[in-house]
């Protein structure tokens, strides 16, 4: 038996198994799968040595980026009835066009706001008479009592000036008083005087006595001239003062006049300013489009005999043509200031990658040279508060980075309002280095921070030279 078995082993199996000879693993595959293993084998230590791109993500929405742009609502001035409308939803309007008449609960209201505009006006250009008046009647009295104090005044200098005489003349008089006297004396010693038989007769020395007393009487009437001249100066005063006195008080009077006009003439002009508001509010029943847009929605309907809305109520919205959009993205608190010290230390916000609603795209986050689909943008700003939530905003431009596919789709296609999905690249890392971080829950690395040329300058210095 022994040998028997030993002749079967000696026989090729070929021969005897076909079948399972066939079933055998050729060769070439059983080395392309060792090859496969190996490279499965070495795959995670060659990934920990390829480069990635951090990123954050954030989603939100298209806006545009000067707020006088963005989705404005319609309200009306003024409460009345909706009379007519001029568009419908979806409408194409530009800045001025009618879109809404509303006329007010009285139907009279224009025509009597205008007849009380034209009594207001008749009161005022009376009123701009009178002050007119007034004012010529102030400049009248100015000038009165500038020529009553005038006259005054000189008939003052001319008593000043008479007194002055008076009393030159007074001094004449007792001058020739004490030559008279002396004269007298001398005519009577002559007359009385028996050693040289009366020189002079008794009819010279009677003239010199009168002449003596006549002087005498002379100086008394210019002693009085004096006192005349010297009360005639003092009532000349008085006069002065009651000039100025009677001047100031009816200049004061026709000024008193003319405040009175003038306050007369701002109450109409406020009174004419209210009703010209008036007026314009009620201009506002005629409701125009602010900007050009599209009137995206109509709040208040036109039914029989009119819609009553009050001032305040929305008539409509409109979607203003945004001439720069932005997207605004709602990013975590934790990665917020890591953009922020990107910014910081590079001095531009970093790159973003967009995916619109609508636009089918493929993002890998890790490498984005390998996307398509995506749009590029660039971080514009970031807000200095949280929306409530501890999220933070963030505002991404436009930016071409690849090439012209980056450039954002036209305002007809990608609208205010259109999601968004966006990522911000942060630094260029390793995979290993990825997964290390992942791992242990540390932050994405920040970049560095960009050399400062001009202080680089000012540090290097030449080297001094020893003499």
């Amino acid at each position: 038996m022994i040998v028997k078995m030993d002749s079967i082993q000696a026989i090729d199996s070929a021969q005897f198994f076909p079948v399972l000879e066939k079933a055998k693993t050729p060769g070439f595959a059983r080395y392309l799968t060792r090859f496969l293993l190996l490279i499965f084998a070495l795959m995670p230590l060659f990934l920990l040595f390829v480069p990635w791109q951090q990123t954050v993500k954030g989603r939100g929405q298209v806006i545009a980026y000067a707020p006088v742009e963005r989705k404005q609502k319609i309200e009306s001035q003024i409460s009345g009835i909706i009379k007519r409308w001029h568009v419908v939803e979806g409408s194409f309007v530009k800045s001025g066009d009618p879109i809404v008449d509303i006329d007010d609960v009285d139907p009279n209201l224009a025509v009597r706001l205008e007849a009380q505009k034209g009594f207001l006006l008749s009161r005022r250009e009376a009123a701009q008479d009178e002050v007119a008046e007034q004012t010529k009647a102030v400049a009248a009295q100015e000038k009165a009592m500038e020529a009553s104090i005038k006259a005054a005044q000189a008939k003052r200098e001319a008593s000043a000036m008479m007194v002055t005489v008076s009393e030159k003349s007074r001094e004449n008089t007792e001058f020739n008083s004490r030559f008279e006297n002396k004269r007298f004396q001398m005519f009577d010693s002559l007359f009385k005087d028996k050693q040289f038989g009366g020189l002079e007769s008794e009819l010279n020395r009677d003239e010199a006595k009168l002449r003596a007393d006549r002087a005498e009487t002379e100086v008394k009437r210019a002693k009085a001239d004096v006192k005349k001249a010297e009360a005639d100066l003092l009532n000349s005063d008085s006069l002065v003062i009651q000039a100025e006195a009677t001047g100031l008080s009816a200049v004061a009077l026709a000024r008193r006049d003319l405040n009175r006009a003038e306050q007369n003439l701002l109450t109409i002009e406020r009174d004419l300013q209210e009703l010209d508001t008036r007026i314009e509010r009620f201009k506002a029943r005629f409701v125009k489009a602010p900007c050009d847009g599209i009137l995206y929605r109509i709040a208040a309907n036109v039914a029989e005999g009119g819609q009553l809305v009050k001032e305040g109520d929305e008539l409509a919205t409109i979607i203003p043509d945004a001439t720069e959009r932005v997207v605004e993205l709602f990013i975590d608190g934790v990665d917020a200031p890591l953009i922020a010290a990107h910014m910081e230390r590079t001095g531009e916000g970093p790159h973003v990658r967009l995916q619109f609603q609508g636009w089918p795209a493929i993002q890998f986050a890790g490498w984005p040279s390998v996307a398509t689909g995506t749009f590029g943008g660039k971080v514009r700003q970031i807000d200095p508060s949280d929306d409530g939530y501890g999220r933070f905003r963030i505002l991404v431009e436009p930016e071409r980075l690849l090439s012209e596919e980056d450039d954002w789709p036209d305002a007809v296609f990608l609208r205010q309002g259109n999601q968004a999905v966006g990522w911000v690249f942060l630094n260029r890392v390793t995979v290993g280095y990825e997964l290390w971080r992942n791992f242990n829950g540390f932050p994405p690395v920040v970049a560095p921070k960009a050399p400062d040329k001009e202080k680089d300058k000012k540090e290097s210095k030449p080297p001094k030279i020893k003499t």
